[in-house]
């Protein structure tokens, strides 16, 4: 076994708090699946037998009877629960599992929608011999059934300033703009090493990393890195260009204060004290045609940090509220013209009824007469009513909607009911409103009829 699968969902969806406030992230609906389902799909796939899942306690349960019973996921699930008062992150949920991790690892979240083959990803990880082969993305170009609430409030992002070398392949810089004051500064030992680099602005992180055993250990003995894309990712593509320490560097650390900034004691940890090369590795490089050769400059340090950017195929993180819509879409347009059923056959009908082509309908929707779909999802045991037109939007499960309502760019979640002749545009409705007849609303958040919150 190579690697060792991890995927990530122990996340609140601290950024679509009004779709999670009542459904755990794992198990939003995606094209009518669990989110959690699609990278445990993306591994199955690619043949892992195993993955470990890290969630909250509350959810663990829900989340295997939802991948086994309801998805008929046939990889070996290890859920590992963590307490759902712990303020962790994604570094911190990696070292409660240190143990069960023997080999590399590959780490995924669980709001990942993607189908490139993994084995894009491993082959650049085994050409360079990479301590992290990370996955990026183009961010989203978000479509009009992506406008949903995308307000000043909402829609800015803080960008990501990744720096590539040459070929495009080795990240050398990777910094978030919250974290920059004025400009970005690049270390003189990069550009010493690599004369070009190209600033990359419209890439997102896919949260899809290769990593060394090695690295875990690390984590395990730095505690102060609690995330892996904003600490530990920007601490390895730094790292490259750092010499490991003498013995007597380390010993005498306090007198760096002198000619660097103070130290701290995480930096008296030399992270190279943990990346020797196994005895295969050193055996296989010294009888490669490559012996005494280095692959690259990094002189004293044997960290190396690639990537694979996405060029064709589908890859979205439903991480917000914009990007939950836009993954729903294009789900949508993956699947149309495909083998896989998109409506139901055990959805019943009053009259004509008008489906498009890119729509799903789940399990046991009732459609009214003249009702109109288009590129919308309609999510199980959901009542139409008469002359319902709905348009780019997303419908959980049991919502009723009654007779002449219009809506368009909404998403709507369980067990929602809307009376007759409601008008909805680019709005989210939460979970068990009831919303009165003859009700019209826009880029609003409907929590019930009594309490919205306009964006």
């Amino acid at each position: 076994m190579e690697f060792q699968a991890v995927v990530m969902a122990a996340g609140r969806g601290s950024r679509m708090t009004d779709l999670t406030a009542s459904i755990p992230k794992p198990l939003l609906p995606i094209g009518n699946r669990p989110m959690i389902w699609y990278p445990v799909n993306m591994l199955e796939t690619a043949g892992f037998q195993e993955v470990i899942i890290i969630a909250l306690e509350s959810t663990s349960h829900d989340i295997r009877q939802a991948l086994t019973a309801l998805c008929d996921v046939k990889v070996s699930l290890d859920i590992v629960g963590i307490p759902d008062d712990a303020d962790w992150g994604t570094a911190d949920s990696l070292r409660h599992i240190k143990d069960k991790i023997q080999t590399d690892i590959l780490v995924v979240s669980c709001d990942l929608v993607c189908n490139v083959p993994l084995h894009q990803l491993a082959d650049i990880y085994r050409m360079h011999n990479s301590t992290l082969t990370m996955l990026l993305a183009d961010l989203p170009q978000t479509t009009d059934s992506a406008a949903i609430l995308k307000s000043k409030k909402i829609g800015n992002e803080q960008r990501d300033f990744i720096g590539l070398d040459g070929d495009g392949r080795r990240v050398v810089i990777m910094a978030s703009e919250a974290d920059l004051d004025d400009a970005l500064t690049v270390r003189r030992s990069v550009l010493k090493r690599h004369p070009c680099v190209r600033i990359k602005t419209k890439l997102q992180d896919a949260h899809l990393f290769l990593l060394k055993k090695w690295v875990v250990d690390y984590l395990q003995q730095n505690r102060p890195v609690s995330t892996i894309k904003g600490e530990l990712v920007p601490l390895l593509v730094r790292k490259q260009f750092s010499r490991r320490k003498k013995p007597a560097d380390v010993s005498k650390a306090g007198d760096l204060s002198m000619v660097s900034p103070p130290s701290t004691k995480e930096d008296n940890l030399d992270i190279h004290s943990f990346d020797e090369d196994d005895e295969m590795t050193v055996l296989t490089r010294s009888l490669s045609s490559g012996a005494g050769q280095r692959v690259d400059s990094t002189q004293d340090s044997t960290i190396t940090c690639y990537t694979h950017i996405v060029t064709e195929g589908m890859c979205v993180r439903a991480n917000t509220l914009p990007s939950y819509v836009e993954a729903n879409k294009q789900i949508l347009h993956e699947l149309a013209g495909g083998d896989e059923l998109l409506v139901h056959p055990s959805i019943t009908t009053k009259g004509k009824y008008q489906i498009g082509p890119e729509c799903m309908v789940g399990e046991g929707v009732s459609l009214g007469d003249k009702v109109t779909l288009k590129k919308s999802i309609i999510g199980k045991h959901c009542t139409i009513g008469d002359r319902v037109k709905i348009t780019n939007s997303v419908i959980m499960n049991h919502v009723t909607i009654k007779d002449g309502s219009i809506l368009q760019g909404c998403v709507v979640c369980d067990n929602a009911h809307m009376g007759d002749q409601c008008e909805l545009k680019d709005s989210l409705v939460g979970s068990s409103p009831n919303i009165p007849s003859k009700a019209k609303y826009s880029n609003e958040v409907i929590v019930n009829e009594e309490q919205m919150l306009e964006v």
